[in-house]
């Protein structure tokens, strides 16, 4: 093993317990490797910790936002979709003025032909 080495080679200082453990202090291995890099200790600032908590905070307000403008669709679709089943129930134009005359007969044949159709509507 790599740490077992560097005790050999005089890299890493070590102790013996008194039941014959090798112990290795912990500020002996942040000398030798360095502080590990996701660890903040009381002396470190925690510069890193609070931009992720204000990035998290802004992503957090972010996702409530749209999750809001998404409700709001929702229920705008569901009443489009109200109105739209009430205007399928209205009866259709054709079926509001039955004295409509076919494509044929509504050519005009002569003045007496505008006269009635005046007075039918009239």
């Amino acid at each position: 093993m790599t740490i077992h080495r560097h005790c050999r080679a005089g890299r890493i200082t070590s102790r013996l317990s008194d039941d014959g453990q090798r112990l290795i202090d912990l500020s002996e291995l942040i000398r030798a490797y360095g502080e590990a890099p996701n660890l903040v200790t009381p002396d470190t600032t925690s510069k890193a910790s609070q931009r992720y908590t204000l990035e998290d905070t802004q992503k957090s307000m972010r996702n409530d936002l749209l999750l809001r403008e998404i409700q709001a669709l929702r229920e705008q679709v569901t009443q489009l979709q109200d109105e739209v089943r009430e205007l399928r129930q209205l009866p259709s134009p054709r079926q509001l003025e039955p004295d409509l005359e076919p494509a044929e007969n509504r050519q005009i044949k002569g003045f007496d032909d505008i006269l009635r159709r005046f007075e039918k509507r009239h």
